[in-house]
């Protein structure tokens, strides 16, 4: 509720032609909110806005939108894509309880009602109901492609033809069709990054990308576009290595499509991240534009997760190379509020990081020095984006058990140049509790004690643990903090033994 009396009061400020109205009604909702999620620039799971559903099933709300924006409207783990533009209106309904909500009046059913039948985010069968593994071993890429991916680009084909005959703007179509294709691309891209080999998807992408620009065919494109963008990189990234091993693996040469040799590369990322080099292919291979706004995505999505370290650096290259970039000020607020949170927090008593961490070679040294209360061990790392996502419901978790006998460990991997970023990502994020870091090598010993007893032997991350009172391992594998109520039963379980 705190969202929308915070947008409420926003709304008194920002006058009607800078808002957007979605309003209706949706029957039969098992859990009454709606989630409204109005991407930066693709992504839309970085903020979104909780709506309060009533017992008829109406909602009315009004927020801020500066630009047409396709916003991602959620509800009881469905979701569909609608069409918003300031000072506009949408209303929408089920026509059935339970069922689908769709476009059902406003300023903008007309546009929506065609983007609604085109459905860039349908999923193709192959993802829905994938096909056995061991079914493609043996199989090789073209034949998955034409096997696949072909007729699915034909479905969607058959989809962007009939926006075609639709009486919508020039503009409109091109945007709903290049969503719908770039979406298209973005699926086939995901199946075959589950299923196959570094060499296999080499040739895969060429199957893939080579026939297609990586230029947006309109002015401020959308979400799916700069998604497809995005993976269109690891097809660059295949290519450019695979000409630099042809060329003799001369890493102190440039890389094709990247213009910064291998050796250059490897040192940039460590100091402003994977985002950096990235956005480098998009800057070489695309419009001034695009580039722009995809860096400035780089900084918001550091920003959200309160990686101050890639953030700040990020910011400084998009004012270098953008001078006069339209995102600036925005985020050079939201990179101010992350130093104030790093301020607040560099005496945060309750911040704790274990004395002489590089030296523990075991975590019950860790364990043990917490006897008489249960543990909950989190392993994660700062490069992992899931990790971040699960920090999100920790402040909730440690209300649960506020007064009980519950500590909270946190275990860091990352390698030994990432020590001061780690240390202020902690006291950003206020991240109270116990913590120390490990390199990934280092980590062996540690996964070995953590998952001896355990069936799945998997080292992914990231990984919860739960210890008893007496530093025993009494949960392997435990419900993540997203879980909620599943996890707080777990640690109740171990907390009443």
């Amino acid at each position: 509720m705190k969202e929308i009396k915070v947008l409420l009061l926003l709304l008194f400020v920002i006058p009607v032609q800078a808002q957007f109205r979605l309003s209706g009604r949706v029957e039969g909702l098992k859990d009454p909110v709606i989630k409204i999620q109005v991407p930066f620039v693709y992504n839309f799971f970085a903020r979104e806005l909780v709506v309060p559903v009533k017992e008829d099933g109406r909602f009315d709300i009004r927020f801020p939108l500066d630009k047409e924006k396709l916003i991602r409207v959620s509800y009881d783990q469905q979701a569909a894509l609608f069409y918003a533009r300031p000072g506009q209106s949408l209303q929408l309904s089920n026509n059935i309880a339970g069922g689908r909500v769709q476009p059902a009046g406003g300023s903008l059913f007309k546009e929506n009602k065609v983007l609604f039948a085109t459905d860039p985010m349908e999923y193709p069968g192959f993802l829905t109901t994938p096909p056995p593994r061991d079914s493609l071993t043996n199989k090789a890429p073209d034949e998955i492609y034409t096997t696949y991916i072909r007729p699915w680009m034909q479905h969607v084909g058959e989809k962007t033809a009939a926006i075609e005959k639709t009486p919508l703007s020039p503009r409109l179509k091109k945007l709903f069709i290049q969503e719908a294709r770039s979406a298209a691309y973005c699926r086939a891209s995901e199946f075959a990054r589950d299923i196959m080999k570094m060499d296999q998807l080499r040739v895969f992408f060429r199957l893939l990308y080579q026939p297609v620009s990586p230029k947006s065919g309109i002015d401020h494109p959308g979400p799916f576009y700069y998604w497809f963008v995005n993976d269109y990189i690891g097809y660059l990234e295949s290519e450019a290595m695979g000409h630099m091993k042809a060329s003799g693996n001369k890493t102190t040469e440039p890389l094709r499509y990247y213009n910064i040799s291998l050796d250059s590369g490897t040192v940039m990322i460590r100091k402003i991240g994977k985002s950096y080099i990235n956005w480098l292919a998009v800057k070489n291979t695309n419009s001034a534009d695009v580039a722009e706004a995809y860096l400035a995505q780089q900084v918001f999505t550091m920003a959200t997760e309160k990686d101050l370290k890639y953030a700040g650096a990020l910011l400084e290259v998009l004012k270098k190379n953008y001078p006069a970039s339209v995102y600036y000020p925005s985020l050079k607020n939201s990179v101010k509020e992350l130093e104030l949170l790093l301020e607040q927090n560099q005496r945060n008593s309750a911040i704790r990081i274990v004395a002489n961490y590089d030296t523990v070679s075991s975590i019950y040294a860790v364990i043990d020095s917490l006897k008489g209360k249960v543990v909950y061990l989190d392993v994660w790392g700062t490069w992992c984006t899931p990790c971040k996502h699960e920090l999100k419901f920790t402040p909730q978790l440690k209300q649960q058990f506020k007064d009980k006998d519950v500590a909270f460990v946190y275990l860091d991997v990352d390698e030994n140049e990432r020590d001061a970023a780690w240390k202020t990502f902690i006291k950003v994020n206020a991240l109270t509790g116990l913590h120390l870091r490990k390199t990934r090598q280092q980590m062996d010993a540690l996964w070995k004690e953590l998952l001896a007893n355990a069936e799945d032997k998997s080292e992914y991350y990231p990984q919860y643990f739960i210890f008893d009172k007496t530093g025993k391992l009494a949960v392997t594998k435990a419900e993540r903090p997203s879980k909620k109520e599943a996890l707080y039963k777990q640690i109740e379980s171990v907390l009443n033994q």
